[in-house]
């Protein structure tokens, strides 16, 4: 995954983040909101960001997963794609 592509799926988690701490349910608002500050960081990093060369599939299929409306499934998936990209 190139720096450019890496960018835009963070942004992508962080408007599912976004969403989750504004509608979801009222337990996982607060998680929610720290991933949500937790994707945006790499979009303060802006050119600094290095690409990432592992975990491009599960990455991706948990930002597929994290756009749809299922808050719970959401943040099942926001939290993996957090690990991965700590683990990176």
């Amino acid at each position: 995954m190139d720096r450019t592509e890496f960018l835009q799926a963070t942004r992508q988690l962080a408007a599912a983040a976004d969403i989750l701490a504004k509608a979801g349910p009222e337990d996982s608002r607060f998680d929610a909101s720290q991933m949500l500050a937790f994707f945006r960081q790499y979009d303060r990093l802006g050119p600094r960001v290095a690409a990432v060369a592992s975990s491009d599939d599960e990455l991706q299929a948990a930002l597929t997963m994290a756009g749809r409306n299922e808050f719970a499934a959401s943040h099942a998936l926001l939290e993996q794609a957090r690990s991965l990209l700590t683990e990176a």
